[in-house]
């Protein structure tokens, strides 16, 4: 795996999300609070850059009346078609067979760096 420095950790706020080209791949970064996650900034569906969506969260499936609103900042919505992922498994929120591929990315001193 290659070692590949990104950025500086506060160049990326808390909450918010930075797109990298890392050779060929276009990938995305995302930080909530001190963690950072790393996916591929590319819809299954058409191909849309995920990195120009949304970051939110979830509401999973629930009883009548109940709301459930969980994964906040670690969703990533397709700008395009809504279509949303898991930062963290690179799922799809609403169906586990829909995956983008999820990048190793860890904080090295003031370092973000990504292992591919």
């Amino acid at each position: 795996m290659m070692r590949n420095v990104l950025c500086k950790r506060d160049e990326i706020p808390p909450g918010d999300k930075k797109i990298f080209q890392v050779k060929k791949t276009s990938i995305v970064v995302v930080r909530k609070e001190d963690k950072f996650f790393a996916i591929r900034n590319g819809c299954p569906h058409q191909g849309a850059e995920l990195g120009k969506g949304s970051l939110g969260g979830a509401a999973p499936p629930s009883d009548v009346k109940e709301y459930c609103y969980e994964k906040q900042g670690e969703v990533l919505y397709c700008p395009w078609h809504h279509w949303s992922f898991d930062v963290e498994t690179g799922c799809s929120v609403y169906d586990e067979k829909i995956k983008v591929k999820t990048y190793d990315v860890k904080v090295e001193g003031d370092d973000v760096v990504l292992y591919a």
